[in-house]
């Protein structure tokens, strides 16, 4: 088997998930972008980076994805950038993503790390969040 790209089939399991979160969308209030729009109002929650790492084997062709999802707020304290960090990770982390539609499964998805930092206008807060995943073809 060749390996199969889980990031799309994980990008739309991650947004759908996200949306359907309370405690997520009473922050957010849907704002959450692959594209960030110039006008974005704050707090948002944006995707990062994915990180692929193909895991083949005799009979598995999965592998293992590093995601970072970015939230905003408007600083300078830290508090409502903090809450949306831990309602993203809250609502990600060992989720039961549906990736069937797309030909994969979901093996875990696990939250990692979460950082809180100041940008350098000392106004705007981020949190950053990673998780691991990992995912084989369906």
């Amino acid at each position: 088997m060749a390996y199969s790209d889980p990031s799309l089939p994980l990008q739309k399991a991650i947004v759908a998930t996200l949306k359907a979160d309370a405690a997520v969308m009473a922050l957010v209030a849907g704002r959450i972008y692959d594209g960030v729009p110039a006008n974005a109002v704050m707090p948002y929650v944006s995707l990062g980076t994915f990180q692929l790492l193909p895991d083949g084997g005799d009979c598995l062709d999965g592998g293992e994805a590093i995601i970072q999802l970015d939230g905003w707020a408007i600083g300078p304290a830290s508090v409502e950038v903090k809450r949306l960090g831990a309602a993203i990770a809250h609502a990600l982390d060992k989720a039961a993503l549906n990736l069937a539609l797309d030909g994969q499964h979901l093996v875990e998805i696990v939250a990692t790390e979460t950082q809180y930092l100041r940008d350098p206008d000392g106004i705007t807060a981020h949190a950053v969040v990673t998780f691991h995943v990992w995912a084989e073809p369906a």
